[in-house]
C-alpha cells in the first residue's frame, strides 16, 4: 500500500503530467483547422504548428533528465512547467501562424516527463512503484478520453484560444502543487558522471535498450492507428467523427478497468515480464482481428485489444526502467526512454500517411508483423524483473 507521503507524490505527478497531456489531447481533435486560417498559414506550415511541440520534447528529455540528476528534480519540473504555461498563454493570443509555431515550440520545450518520472521514483518505494505508475497511467488515460469528447464542445463554446489559457492555469497550479505538498529527494554527494558517458552505458544495457525500443514501438503503433482508423471509420464505414468519442470512451474504460487489477496482481507475485508479454500479445491480437474482421466491428476490436496492451505496458515500462537504471542515472535513463517515445510517435504518424495512399491493410499487415518480431524478441531478450534494488556502477 502507498504511504500518506507516497499518495501526495502520486497526486502531483499525476496533476503535472495531466496538465501537459491534458494541452496536447484537447489540441488534438481541433489544433490543424484553428491554425490552418491564420495569417500567412500554409499547410506545411499547419504540420509544423502541430508537430514542433513533440519535436521539441523529443531532443530536450535527454538534457532535462540529465539536469534534474546532477542537479534538482523539482527544479527542473519548475521550469518546464513555466516554458509550458509561457507557450500555452502565447498560443492564447496568437494572431499568426509564426507566433503559433513559437508558441507550440515552448509548450514543447517543457520537457518534464523524463524528471518527474524521476521524482516519483524517487520518493516512492521499489515494491509499489508499478501501482504508482499504474494510477497515473490511469489518470492519462481518462484524460485522453475525457479529451476526445470535450474538445470539439469546448472549441465550439469558447474557442481554441480558451484551450491554450487553460492548460496554461492547470500548469501553474501543478507548479503551486510541487512546491507545496512535494519535497525534494535527498542529493548524493557523489558528482554525476558526465553528461556524454552515460549514454554508451545506458545503451549498453540490453534490458534498458529493449524498454526503449518497446515504447517507441507502442507509440509508434498508436500514432499510426490514430493516423488511419479515424479516416477508415468516416470514409469505409460511414461513422460520422462527432460520433467518434462513442467508441474511444468505452473502449479506454473497459481498457483502464483491466489494467489496475492486473497491475497490482503482477506487482505482488513478481509478475513483471508475463504482464509485459501479456501486453504486447493484446496489441498483436488487435492488429490480427481487424486484418481478419475488416469491417466496422473489426476496426473496435483493433482500438479495444490495442488500449487492452498499451493500458498493461504504459505503467509497467516506466518502472521496469526505473528497477533496471541505478538511482543516480535513474533522469537521463528517463531521458532516453521519453526520446525514443517521441520518436517513435514522429515515425508513426510518417508511416500513417503512407499508410494513407496505400490501404489500411498494410498498416495491419506491417504493424503485425513488428508486433510479432516485438513479443518473440522480448521474450527471449529481456530477463525477469525482480523486485530488487540494482545498481549500475
Amino acid at each position: 500500500m502507498l504511504t500518506k507521503e507516497e499518495k501526495k507524490v502520486v497526486s502531483g505527478i499525476t496533476l503535472v503530467v495531466v496538465a501537459r497531456f491534458l494541452g496536447l489531447f484537447l489540441l488534438l481533435p481541433v489544433l490543424a483547422p484553428y491554425v490552418k486560417n491564420l495569417p500567412e498559414s500554409t499547410p506545411i506550415l499547419t504540420g509544423l504548428a502541430v508537430g514542433i511541440y513533440g519535436l521539441t520534447q523529443a531532443i530536450l528529455q535527454i538534457p532535462f533528465g540529465y539536469l534534474s540528476d546532477k542537479y534538482s528534480r523539482k527544479g527542473v519540473i519548475s521550469l518546464g512547467l513555466l516554458l509550458y504555461a509561457a507557450g500555452s498563454f502565447l498560443g492564447g493570443i496568437a494572431q499568426s501562424i509564426w507566433l503559433m509555431i513559437f508558441a507550440r515550440f515552448l509548450q514543447g520545450a517543457g520537457a518534464i516527463s523524463s524528471a518527474a518520472i524521476a521524482l516519483a521514483a524517487d520518493l516512492i518505494r521499489e515494491e509499489v512503484r508499478t501501482v504508482a505508475f499504474a494510477h497515473i497511467g490511469a489518470a492519462i488515460g481518462m484524460t485522453f478520453a475525457f479529451s476526445i469528447v470535450a474538445a470539439p464542445f469546448l472549441a465550439g463554446h469558447f474557442g481554441v484560444p480558451f484551450i491554450f489559457f487553460l492548460t496554461g492555469a492547470l500548469s501553474l497550479l501543478a507548479l503551486i502543487y510541487l512546491w507545496t505538498f512535494i519535497k525534494e529527494p535527498k542529493r548524493h554527494e557523489k558528482e554525476i558522471e558526465p553528461f556524454l558517458k552515460l549514454i554508451p552505458q545506458i545503451l549498453t544495457d540490453k534490458n534498458q535498450v529493449a524498454v526503449d525500443l518497446s515504447i517507441g514501438i507502442l507509440h509508434l503503433f498508436l500514432v499510426s492507428i490514430f493516423t488511419v482508423i479515424p479516416i477508415e471509420l468516416i470514409d469505409k464505414f460511414n461513422f460520422p467523427k462527432p460520433e467518434h468519442w462513442k467508441i474511444y470512451l468505452p473502449v479506454i474504460l473497459i481498457s483502464l478497468a483491466i489494467m489496475v487489477p492486473s497491475i497490482i496482481a503482477a506487482e505482488k507475485r513478481g509478475k513483471i515480464k508475463p504482464v509485459f508479454l501479456a501486453g504486447i500479445a493484446f496489441v498483436t491480437l488487435g492488429f490480427a482481428s481487424h486484418l481478419i474482421i475488416q469491417n466496422f466491428w473489426g476496426a473496435v476490436l483493433l482500438l479495444l485489444f490495442f488500449f487492452i496492451g498499451f493500458h498493461l505496458l504504459e505503467p509497467i515500462l516506466p518502472s521496469m526502467l526505473t528497477k533496471f537504471a541505478g538511482e543516480e542515472r535513474r533522469g537521463i535513463a528517463v531521458g532516453v526512454y521519453n526520446t525514443v517515445q517521441f520518436s517513435g510517435a514522429f515515425i508513426g504518424g510518417f508511416l500513417g500517411g503512407v499508410f494513407l495512399k496505400l490501404s489500411v491493410v498494410y498498416m495491419l499487415i506491417t504493424n503485425l508483423v513488428l508486433s510479432l518480431l516485438w513479443i518473440s524478441s522480448i521474450a527471449i531478450w529481456i530477463k525477469n524483473v525482480e523486485i530488487r534494488k540494482r545498481n549500475l556502477m
